[in-house]
């Protein structure tokens, strides 16, 4: 016994069928139930035909009677059923025949899981893959050819339209034939007022009625989350956030979850994530936000609601993470809260990267400035451990904004500020220089001698990329004594970090330890265990490059273990480190080294020093 299940449109009946007429040979008989159109869709109707079909011009009226009949006539016979368009296991049941060589096929929007008792394989049947849809479509459209077509997006543009499903990919197929005449998958503009002719406009029609079907089956309950998924800019759902937009517990929330992946509505996302989560495809998602039983102010309520969710989530991440930085909203560490430590608040925030951007423009549309810098404020624990360069600049262009219009100085400062750092870790040094000499300039007219300090910091790492090493040094050293005169170690050491650097780049590793271990002493004492290892790195490379090349390695070896989810500080202290086993004469342990180091840059985006280390790999 087979349980094929799938979302309406994605072909279980007709896999079926197929299959099964492969085997009409083993048969005595093959036998069809159509459970969608049978009256109440219960089982009594269908044996009754089905025993007449097997010869008993009287049926037994009572379902006890037929089923029992039923069993008895199939026991020494090989009989293939297809029971099409079920709906519980209780339907199926009775239905099953009961001999050895017997085959039963079921298909099904939903899981059926409880049939797996009675021995069936629950085989989950998925929309195509973009490739073999567009070579369905194309075939259909009497172009099979063309499936292998770069140069036709058209017809990539329909399937996704058709959101891969077979049923919808036939008939708009057919209708891409019956335009005689045209190029297949050349279509012109849709204008305003045209007639629904178009085929993007049939694909769409077809996709809706398969949804259509699936959405009128589920329960009121179930229906509102799946409108209020598909309203929102979230990409990807779990039960506490389903729980928050919705209201609801979140063990009703999980429930409904589970009715949607059952009616195929969501997919599963893949991951190591301790809860499941979700994701609605994007026809799905189209289907979900065209739906009109929900007011405006209902979907800007949710909306309100998901934002306040993440910011309130990201807040306490912040403060696990990153408990010692000043902040606009969280000072003070973490208390209570739903992660429980640095690793867990980091998974989470990967998990939401995506969906932050999206979340961002949402609330700017809404105009909630307030909550647009206090969410990119939040992020700042996964900017600075995971470095997504792109992402860190455009959330930051956004909160910039978002200041400004609400008139924040404070908050315009901070968002200046850490969004200068990810401008200059790009590459976009005079665009960070722009924002951190506006961040200098309103720190003194507001008298904020801390803010002063970051920006000068700032200024000098700016400075030392340039290669620009007397002004990085002025900065620096302006930096630290504003800092040490208004109390806040943090900075000093961090300023010392950025001077030490600079005496490596002068190519004085002597100086560069005094500074960098002044640095690693301060911060550790601190509690700042990440920075603290990133002065220990640099300081493990001034070491070897001061001959103590046994010790450099101990140390950068001992600052890795701390560093690894910084990919971009990763991968600098990997090259460091090769550069010491290269010193040392172990050059196969170097060029290890140097391919991870090449492999991280590679993921940053940072192609130029991705390609300088994969040659040095190479012995080049």
């Amino acid at each position: 016994m087979m349980v094929l299940c799938g979302i309406a449109g994605v072909g279980t009946s007709a896999l079926a069928a197929h299959w099964l007429h492969a085997q009409a040979a083993s048969a005595d008989i093959q036998l069809y139930a159509d459970l969608t159109h049978t009256p109440g869709r219960r089982p009594e109707a269908v044996l009754q035909r089905w025993l007449r079909a097997l010869g008993v011009e009287r049926a037994p009226a009572q379902e006890a009677d037929a089923v029992g009949l039923w069993r008895s006539l199939t026991a020494d016979r090989a009989v293939h059923v297809l029971i099409d368009g079920a709906v519980d296991a209780e339907q199926v049941r009775p239905l099953i025949p009961s001999g050895p060589r017997s085959l039963t096929v079921i298909t099904s929007r939903k899981f059926l899981w409880e049939l797996a008792v009675d021995g069936a394989l629950i085989l989950p049947v998925n929309p195509l893959s973009r490739r073999d849809a567009v070579r369905l479509l194309c075939a259909v459209a009497g172009e099979p050819q063309a499936g292998d077509d770069a140069s036709l997006p058209g017809a990539e543009a329909l399937a996704e339209a058709c959101a891969n499903l077979p049923l919808p990919l036939v008939i708009t197929g057919a209708r891409v034939r019956a335009r005689p005449g045209r190029r297949p998958f050349t279509f012109p503009a849709r204008t305003a007022g045209s007639p629904p002719y178009l085929p993007q406009e049939h694909a769409r029609m077809a996709t809706t009625e398969a949804l259509n079907v699936a959405y009128a089956d589920l329960e009121p309950d179930a229906q509102r989350l799946y409108r209020t998924l598909g309203a929102l800019p979230a990409r990807t759902v779990d039960a506490e956030l389903a729980a928050a937009v919705c209201e609801i517990p979140p063990a009703v929330a999980d429930r409904l979850l589970q009715v949607l992946i059952d009616e195929r509505l969501l997919d599963f996302v893949p991951g190591d994530s301790p809860e499941p989560r979700y994701r609605m495809n994007d026809a799905v998602r189209d289907h979900a936000k065209a739906l009109d039983a929900d007011t405006e102010q209902e979907r800007e309520a949710a909306l309100r609601r998901l934002c306040d969710w993440m910011l309130t989530r990201a807040r306490h991440a912040q403060r696990l993470v990153t408990s010692a930085q000043a902040t606009l909203l969280n000072p003070g560490p973490a208390t209570g809260g739903p992660f429980e430590d640095t690793a867990a608040a980091l998974a989470w925030l990967d998990e939401q990267e995506e969906d932050l951007l999206p979340v961002l423009k949402a609330a700017e549309s809404a105009g909630w400035d307030d909550l647009i810098v206090g969410m990119v404020d939040a992020w700042w624990p996964y900017f600075l451990h995971r470095h997504p360069y792109k992402l860190w600049i455009d959330a930051h262009v956004i909160g910039v904004a978002a200041a400004r219009r609400a008139g924040n100085a404070p908050a315009l400062r901070q968002m200046l500020a850490s969004g200068a750092i990810g401008l200059s870790a790009r590459g976009h040094i005079a665009r960070a220089v722009q924002w951190y000499e506006e961040v200098r300039e309103g720190a003194r007219t507001a008298g904020d001698t801390r803010d002063e300090g970051q920006a000068l910091l700032g200024l000098g790492a700016c400075h030392l990329e340039s290669g620009q090493l007397d002004r990085a040094r002025q900065r620096l050293e302006a930096a630290m004594s504003l800092w040490e005169a208004c109390g806040y170690p943090r900075g000093v050491g961090l300023a010392e970090i950025t001077l030490g650097e600079v005496c490596l780049a002068e190519a004085n590793p002597t100086a560069a330890r005094e500074h960098l271990a002044s640095a690693h002493n301060r911060l550790t004492a601190l509690g700042e265990a990440y920075e603290g290892a990133r002065a220990l790195a640099l300081h493990g490379h001034a070491r070897a490059r001061s001959g103590e090349t046994a010790e450099g390695i101990a140390e950068l070896q001992l600052a890795i273990e701390t560093i690894t989810g910084s990919p971009r500080w990763h991968a600098r202290a990997l090259e460091w480190l090769g550069q010491a086993h290269q010193q040392r004469g172990d050059t196969a342990t170097a060029r290890t080294c140097w391919s991870e180091a090449a492999d991280l840059h590679e993921s940053l985006g940072r192609s130029t020093d991705a390609s300088r280390l994969r040659a040095l790999a190479a012995g080049q």
